[in-house]
């Protein structure tokens, strides 16, 4: 089962939009293919749901079937860390139903990719954060770079921390976020000779963001899929 965790050097740098885009890629390819962010804050009702446009778009971009509950079973009102939600809503999470949740789901799918919420280090309760789902789902990780003043200390502080825990790490996407970055292409050839998990691509500043056009500025063929820890 090929199953892929998407976090980032921060929170709003395109982790959603490269989750997407990944999804229209796979699927361009013949393949079914689902996506889950199995906490999401910043929700909003909808016909008697809590709901994310985040995972509204992950939703709208998948060719199967998707159970809200099964990919997004934990929902805040709050667009604020989901330590927060969770002690102020007096709960905790659940390890063991996000990883029953995606042994459910890779039954239907070829592909799945999972966003995370806010940056790789973010906490997820009191005692649990994005670092330790990984390891407890232990899937290859694909790093989401916000492409702005600061992602390199951003980008390069992550990779060192996904290293520290031995996590496997199999590419990493540069996402433009501000089209005014002074030195775009030097801070982004530094990356890439700093960072020896392969480039999957570069994906412009885009004003419509589209998955489907996104998906063009990324090669799946060097993703590396066993997730060799570099």
């Amino acid at each position: 089962m090929n199953t892929y965790f998407i976090t980032g050097t921060d929170t709003h740098i395109g982790k959603t939009a490269i989750t997407c885009s990944l999804i229209a890629k796979y699927i361009s390819k013949g393949f079914r293919v689902g996506g889950m962010k199995p906490i999401a804050a910043g929700c909003y009702i909808e016909d008697g749901y809590l709901i994310s446009d985040d995972v509204r778009k992950i939703i709208e971009v998948s060719n199967i079937d998707l159970n809200l509950d099964e990919i997004n079973p934990y929902r805040f009102k709050p667009p604020i860390a989901p330590h927060i939600s969770f002690k102020k809503n007096k709960s905790e999470i659940d390890i063991r139903l996000i990883q029953n949740n995606l042994l459910s789901l890779q039954k239907e799918t070829d592909y799945i990719f999972i966003e995370g919420v806010g940056g790789y280090a973010v906490p997820l309760s009191e005692t649990i954060s994005t670092a330790d789902l990984i390891d407890a789902l232990n899937i290859p990780v694909i790093l989401v770079v916000g492409m702005k003043l600061g992602c390199i200390n951003h980008a390069l502080l992550t990779i060192e921390s996904i290293m520290h825990r031995k996590q496997n790490i199999c590419g990493w996407v540069a996402n433009r976020i501000d089209q005014h970055m002074l030195a775009y292409e030097k801070n982004f050839s530094f990356l890439k000779e700093r960072i020896k998990a392969p480039c999957l691509g570069e994906v412009p500043y885009l004003n419509n963001f589209n998955p489907h056009i996104a998906s063009k500025f990324i090669d799946i063929s060097k993703l590396n899929d066993k997730g060799d820890a570099f």
